[in-house]
């Protein structure tokens, strides 16, 4: 590791970097008397790519030693930074591993930016369905059998790319599916977004860079103390072409990175290569703390936590937990009214909320305080809104894989009109409609729409789940016409 202060933080601190006179971008020119707002929030580190500060896109000084750094840290073959979150990485790995129209096998239960890259690569995918956990009504991991049976019908297809662990904490038995996919000579893509803390400490391991996964992305900013859209993209094996990956990151990445983004990278991983051990000690004492807590609860479920911290769930190979998932089965309140409760009465905002849950994210920053008032508050959720009082919500998440009739891009491009929700059956959707978070589509354009998955969409909309389209009107859903 190099010396301090070769850090991108203290080279643009040095005085010949402050003092220079700025005839380049950005427009601001670190003038701390012109924008006042802009001084608060730190002008005077907002630099551009001139010459003395290396370059993202070809990065030889400062830059290239924090991707040495990560490179330690994570043990990887290569790692690159991303100012543009995890969908930057997830965008160049699809690229680097399929052309136009290529075919590939990807979990349904994919992120958006996955769908996105689908539609602009025109590629044809193969959706393999994770099973589903009736008793915590969540998706469950991605069996590594429904990965060999996608491949053996589809031995064209250029890569398999699964999300794990998910938003909800689910995480699949990677190492498995990499054997199968690579004994095919498929590499393996994973959306590893929430777990750039896993591999981190044994306490949670079960990360996809130390199970041969290809390539790996990871969001810094979602577990880690990283500014939001900070992330990684790791290289694990010698199937990936370096140079190829690098360039369709160079595709999709701005060409302008914000230093104090890259410098935030940077910070997060000294902290961790200097920390680490005292850090996620101290973590896993609040998280065994919240569980002490949590046991006592009689209608709250915090499943993997409290007393159900060791049980064992069906069609989940493993779980994050991190991720603290509050049932409200048996409550008088449906996910959104625990999530607004917790934010209007106790000032705690929570993650997620579904029809019956309410997601907490918790990390190695959360502060004691923060976690007591928490329990606190749950404690006396759980006395007020007995399942004495519950009234019966409909709890509906899981559905077929809806029948594709034609590619994304293709029904992008054709004639639409908006209808009700509740006429929509039988139609060919001819949007995105998803719930933001988790960002995982119910429909995509394309699919036809069955009365299944209208009675999920209402049934959504009716537990207060804000459903995100393209006309943004709630209710509503677009469809081609005729």
């Amino acid at each position: 590791m190099k010396t301090p202060e070769k850090s991108i933080l203290n080279r643009i601190k040095q005085p010949d970097i402050q003092k220079s006179i700025p005839f380049h971008m950005p427009g601001h020119k670190r003038n701390v008397n012109f924008n006042k707002h802009l001084n608060k929030i730190g002008i005077r580190y907002d630099f551009t790519e001139i010459p003395q500060l290396d370059n993202l896109q070809a990065p030889e000084g400062i830059i290239k030693n924090v991707m040495d750094k990560a490179q330690l840290l994570w043990n990887t073959k290569k790692s690159f930074l991303s100012v543009n979150g995890s969908t930057c990485g997830i965008n160049a790995a699809i690229a680097t591993l399929a052309d136009l129209k290529d075919k590939i096998i990807v979990a349904r239960n994919s992120h958006k930016s996955v769908y996105n890259a689908i539609e602009l690569m025109d590629l044809e995918p193969v959706f393999i369905a994770p099973a589903f956990n009736n008793k915590l009504n969540i998706s469950g991991s991605i069996n590594p059998e429904t990965v060999y049976n996608a491949i053996f019908c589809n031995p064209d297809a250029k890569t398999v790319i699964i999300t794990s662990p998910t938003y909800d904490g689910v995480i699949s038995d990677i190492k498995a599916i990499c054997d199968i996919s690579h004994k095919m000579n498929i590499p393996v893509i994973v959306d590893e977004a929430h777990g750039a803390h896993l591999h981190l400490s044994n306490y949670f391991g079960n990360s996809a860079v130390s199970k041969n996964a290809d390539i790996v992305i990871q969001s810094l900013h979602k577990t880690l103390p990283g500014l939001t859209q900070t992330a990684m993209a790791h290289i694990c094996t010698d199937r990936i072409d370096v140079n190829r990956f690098q360039r369709y990151l160079s595709v999709f990445q701005t060409s302008s990175p914000g230093y104090p983004l890259l410098s935030s990278i940077e910070g997060c991983i000294d902290l961790l290569l200097g920390k680490k051990d005292t850090l996620y000690s101290d973590w896993i004492k609040n998280i065994d703390y919240i569980d002490d807590r949590l046991a006592n609860l009689k209608n709250i479920k915090a499943f993997y936590h409290g007393l159900s911290k060791n049980e064992v769930y069906g069609n989940i190979y493993a779980y994050d937990r991190s991720k603290l998932l509050l049932s409200t089965d048996n409550l008088s309140l449906n996910g959104k009214q625990l999530f607004d409760m917790l934010m209007k009465d106790y000032g705690i905002i929570c993650e997620m909320y579904t029809n019956s849950s309410v997601l907490a994210m918790l990390s190695m920053c959360d502060k004691k305080s923060s976690v007591r008032k928490l329990c606190n508050a749950l404690e006396e959720i759980d006395l007020t809104c007995s399942e004495n009082d519950a009234p019966s919500f409909k709890n509906t998440q899981t559905y077929d894989i809806p029948k594709r009739c034609m590619s994304i891009r293709e029904a992008r491009n054709k004639r639409s009109t908006g209808i009700p929700v509740s006429e929509a059956q039988g139609h060919i959707c001819a949007e995105y409609i998803w719930a933001y978070p988790p960002g995982i589509p119910y429909l995509i354009p394309g699919e036809k729409i069955t009365r299944e998955i209208t009675d999920i969409l209402k049934e959504a909309i009716d537990n207060g789940i804000d459903l995100k389209t393209d006309n943004n009107k709630q209710g509503y859903i677009t469809v081609l016409c005729n």
